[in-house]
This record gives structure tokens, C-alpha cells and sequence, in this order.
């Protein structure tokens, strides 16, 4: 494969890549950057494709520069012939005008160049159409283009007339004795210092008694920012012939310069091959910025996504806490409890009472009315704490990603996310009823054995059940001062009432078992609301594979140009 077409197939390869470098998230630069992806994608397919495709295909001269500066009059200059309108109010909104030769109109109404811009045989109020016109006084091998103001107030001017830029084998950039200083222009002109673009610089409009002492400047500054070998040909101010024209001496000597590149073909060729070997030699620190900003993207969606995980694993973590340490055996579930079981004489011989197990077990409470209040009574309050650290952690991820503008614009536009989901009361209501119902089922496992059988169907799954909650209420020992008289007691009822089914052994491992089901079912609700953070994530999200896309064209892009040109004209890559 030769050396070329190994370039054709880099700038394919880079064309499918492009598309990947998204960045959602307005970080800083973050503009730029969608900005210089857009511009690549156009410079790809307007100029690198198709001039590396044909590397003798006419050249294309764009005349662009500032606002007011003079282009169209010099093209028509040029032509001798008024081939383009000069825009007479601002912003000039039209067409760009693209000029060729006859025999070279085929190429230039192909979709190989400028592919995005309309061909049109009239010059509109258009930005996005190309007005083509074949003139035959104009040599073949070279067109020129009537491009937009590079400093017009329109946005959609100055994004074509960068486009249109880059999109050419050499400018003509034309400036004014009074703005030949302007940042934005020198901007420009850098841009064409860093890709080697072959560059006339012509500064029109010059006072005649200072023609000298402009361009003078003018040459300096060029010499002094790397632009020395740019051709510069400077202008006096003078009122149009009738014709709407610059006199012929006024712009010979650009006329002369383009007619000799046109003429020679070696001469096309060199502008040809400098300006595609600049471009590439361009990409790479622009591609590696472009990488860069996808990794702080990338980044930015971590950290994001990382404070909505934390604040709900703590979520869980604080409602398990509030679960185990005696929390939940203060208030009313400790009263159900006791109307249930019984205070007095109950409390004061619990080891009697264990004693006396095996006859007057159902006498120990007063029936299935007590046991539902109970079971209401945990369903209530765990689902409380569940539903107000719902809350916590949906307001606590919305503080948290309010503290960068890119996060605050994401809970400007979804204000849901700083509230739970409307469900999910509902939600969390129903995993407590689920997890009692894992109790429930986790006692009648254990209470299959023969052994244990009479002594389990006297108290029944619904008592033992809510006497493994007690005891996990009380798992972690949370309890002080005066409440381990009360509730502690109740949690020691809990403990010897369990041992005496079913041994001290196995209700250690059905607390622990208890207390790991109601942790998962506090999970599952939260991880349903931590989902809708991840959802909004992942649709910001850039594609998990654009770094290693861009990187592969990279390389490939190196690697085509050190077969595609000689040591001269190799970029340092």
C-alpha cells in the first residue's frame, strides 16, 4: 500500500473517530473543544480527504480576512469583472463565491470538496451555499473563494469562514492599514503559521503617503511571529474606477504571484503537498487536546457519580445502624412489646418463666390482636427511618453536585433529583413488609426440626419472628443508662425466649441472618433511587471507547505520514 493511500485510510479512520469526542458536561474549555471537534470533522472532509485523495487536483485560494477589509473588491480586482458582491450592510450574510476555470468545475461541484455546503448557480442570503461560477479568464489548476468575515457578528459567517479557511490550500488574507493590528486577525494568521498554509498577506485601504510605513510594520510583525516567507502586498486607499474596480497596477503583483503557481505545475504540487503535510502535522497536539478534555469529562461524570454512590451507601449504612443499636426499641415498638409479652412478675422471673416453658408457654401473651400491633409498630418506624434517609441522601447528592456548575446545571434541569422519587415511600414501606416476611420465613426454616416442633407451634412463627426483630434491634448494643433497664430487658426476654426454641447457637445465626436481609432490602430500595443519578450519568457519558479511538487515528495518522512524505516535508510528529 503506498504511502498516500495509507494517509486516505488515516483520515478515514479519524473521520469515524471524530464523532466520539462529545462533551456534554460545560467544563472549562469544554466549548472550545466541541468547537475544535466540529472544525477537524469539516477540515477531514473538505480538504485532507479529498487533497490527499488527489494530491494534483486544482488548489483552492481563500480570500478571507476582516470585516470592511475589501475581499470581494479584490477578487473582482483580480478577475477584471464583477463576479462577486461586494456586501454593502453588516453582518453580510451571503453565499461564499467559489471561482474556477471551466475545465476544474467538475472536480469543485463533486461532494469531494466542501461536501456540507449546497452548490448554487446564484449568489444567495445563504451561508450554507456555495455559489459556484466557471470563468474562463481565470487559469486552470486554481480557484478562488469569496469567504465570509472571520470577525462577522453572525455566528454561522465566522464558523464558515474558518471552515472555508481550512479548507483551502493557501490564503489570501486581506486586512486594512486600520485593523491590520487586530487581535482576532493575528489569531488567524497563527493558525496558518502552525499548518504551514502557503499565505499572502494583503493590507488594503493603505493611506498613499504611508504605504511604506504600513506595510513596513506589517512585514515585521509577520517576520516576527514565524510568517517571514509570507508573499505581503499592500494596497492605497483610492476611490473605484466606474467599473467598481481597483486599478490594474493595484493588486499586479498578486496577480502575478497566483498566475504563476497556476501556471506551474511543480509549483501547485509543492503548495499542494505543504499544506497537506502542515495539516497533518496539526492534528496531533489538536487530536491529544481533544483526548484530554474527553479524560476530564470522563472524570467530572466519576467524581459526580461517586458523591450520589457515597451518600447512599452512608444512606443504607445509617438506616442498618438505626436498625441494631436499640434505636428502634424506644417509643411505641417497645410498648406494643411489652402489651404483648407482659411487665410485673413477667420482667422479674424471666428464668421461671423458662422453666416453665413446656406447660404454660401460650399464657406468656395475650394473643394475635397484640402480635399484629407489634409487627405494624416495626413496619411504621423502620420504614420511617428508610423513608427520611430517602430523603437525606436525594437532598444531600443535590448539595453535593451543586458545588461545580456543571453538576448544578444537571439538578437545574431535573429539580426531581433533589426529592425522591414519588414512589418511593411506597417503596420503602413495602421492602420493610418484605424483609418481616424474610424473618418470618427464616423462623419457620428453623423450626422444622422434631426436637424443637412442640415447643414452636406453641408460640407460633409470628411470635418467634417478632422476637428475632427485637433481638436485631438490639444487635449492636446501642442501648444506655436508664434504657437498658426497659428496652434492654425486653431485648434479654427476646434473646432467652428464641434460645429456648431453638438454642443459643442457631439465634446467633439467625440475627446475623436477619440483620443481612434487611441490609439487602434497604439496598435494593436505595439502589433504585441512586439509579436515576446513574441514569442521567450515563447519558452525559462519553463513549466509553473515544480515547482509544482517538488515540488508534493518532497513531495511524503518524505512522501515514512518515510513508507519505519525504524528510523535507515530513511533519515532526
Amino acid at each position: 500500500m503506498s504511502g498516500t493511500q495509507k494517509l486516505v485510510d488515516a483520515f478515514h479512520q479519524l473521520d469515524s473517530a471524530l464523532p466520539a469526542a462529545q462533551f456534554p458536561l460545560p467544563l472549562d474549555g469544554a466549548e472550545s473543544l466541541r468547537s475544535l471537534a466540529g472544525s477537524l470533522a469539516h477540515q477531514v472532509r473538505d480538504y485532507l480527504l479529498p487533497r490527499a485523495s488527489k494530491l494534483d487536483a486544482p488548489l483552492l485560494a481563500v480570500v478571507g480576512g476582516s470585516t470592511g477589509a475589501g475581499k470581494s473588491t479584490i477578487v473582482n480586482s483580480l478577475l477584471r469583472a464583477e463576479v462577486t458582491r461586494p456586501g454593502v450592510l453588516r453582518p453580510t450574510t451571503k453565499s461564499p463565491v467559489l471561482i474556477c476555470h471551466s475545465d476544474d468545475e467538475a472536480w469543485f461541484r463533486s461532494d469531494k470538496v466542501l461536501p456540507g455546503l449546497v452548490r448554487t448557480d446564484t449568489q444567495l442570503h445563504d451561508s450554507r451555499a456555495l455559489h459556484l461560477v466557471a470563468f474562463p479568464d481565470l487559469p486552470p489548476g486554481l480557484a478562488l473563494l469569496d469567504a465570509p468575515d472571520i470577525d462577522s457578528v453572525d455566528d454561522a459567517n465566522r464558523a464558515l469562514a474558518r471552515q472555508l479557511l481550512l479548507a483551502a490550500d493557501l490564503w489570501v488574507f486581506v486586512t486594512s492599514a486600520a485593523r491590520y493590528a487586530d487581535a482576532v486577525p493575528w489569531d488567524y494568521l497563527h493558525q496558518a503559521q502552525q499548518r504551514n498554509t502557503m499565505l499572502s498577506v494583503v493590507v488594503n485601504r493603505c493611506p498613499p503617503g504611508a504605504i511604506a510605513q504600513v506595510a513596513g510594520h506589517l512585514a515585521q510583525m509577520l517576520a516576527e511571529r514565524g510568517l517571514a516567507s509570507a508573499k505581503l502586498f499592500a494596497i492605497a486607499e483610492r476611490p473605484l474606477g466606474h467599473d467598481g474596480l481597483l486599478p490594474l497596477p493595484d493588486v499586479g503583483g498578486l496577480r502575478q504571484w497566483l498566475g504563476q503557481l497556476a501556471s506551474q505545475s511543480e509549483a501547485r504540487a509543492q503548495v499542494a503537498t505543504q499544506s497537506l503535510a502542515g495539516s497533518v502535522r496539526s492534528l496531533d497536539p489538536q487530536l491529544h487536546e481533544l483526548i484530554g478534555g474527553i479524560q476530564r469529562q470522563d472524570e467530572a461524570i466519576d467524581e459526580l457519580r461517586e458523591q450520589s454512590e457515597v451518600t447512599y451507601r452512608q444512606a443504607v449504612a445509617d438506616v442498618v445502624q438505626a436498625a441494631g443499636d436499640g434505636t428502634m426499641l424506644r417509643g411505641e415498638i417497645l410498648s406494643r412489646w411489652q402489651d404483648l409479652v407482659g411487665t410485673g412478675e413477667f420482667m422479674r422471673n424471666i428464668e421461671e418463666r423458662i422453666s416453665a416453658f413446656r406447660d404454660r408457654i401460650t399464657g406468656w401473651f395475650r394473643g394475635e390482636p397484640e402480635v399484629q400491633a407489634v409487627e405494624i409498630a416495626i413496619s411504621d418506624n423502620l420504614a420511617a427511618v428508610l423513608q427520611e434517609k430517602g430523603q437525606w441522601a436525594a437532598e444531600q447528592v443535590a448539595v453535593k453536585w451543586s458545588r461545580t456548575r456543571w453538576g448544578r446545571d444537571i439538578v437545574i434541569a431535573e429539580p426531581g433529583l433533589a426529592h425522591p422519587s414519588p414512589d418511593f415511600d411506597a417503596a420503602a414501606t413495602a421492602a420493610i413488609r418484605a424483609w418481616q416476611s424474610d424473618v418470618m420465613r427464616l423462623v419457620e426454616e428453623q423450626g422444622r426440626g422434631k426436637r424443637m416442633k412442640a415447643r414452636f407451634l406453641a408460640l407460633g412463627t409470628n411470635m418467634l419472628a417478632l422476637a428475632l426483630m427485637i433481638v436485631v434491634f438490639a444487635a449492636t448494643g446501642g442501648l444506655t443508662g436508664a434504657e437498658i433497664g426497659i428496652a434492654g430487658s425486653a431485648s434479654v426476654l427476646a434473646q432467652r425466649l428464641l434460645e429456648a426454641v431453638f438454642g443459643e447457637g442457631a439465634v446467633r445465626k439467625l440475627a446475623e441472618q436477619a440483620q443481612a436481609d434487611l441490609e439487602a432490602r434497604v439496598q435494593g430500595v436505595l439502589a433504585v433511587e441512586l439509579s436515576r443519578y446513574g441514569v442521567i450519568l450515563d447519558s452525559l457519558a462519553v463513549d466509553d471507547g473515544a480515547t482509544a479511538q482517538l488515540e488508534a487515528a493518532a497513531a495511524a495518522l503518524r505512522e501515514a505520514a512518515r510513508s507519505a512524505f519525504d524528510d523535507l516535508t515530513a511533519p515532526e510528529l
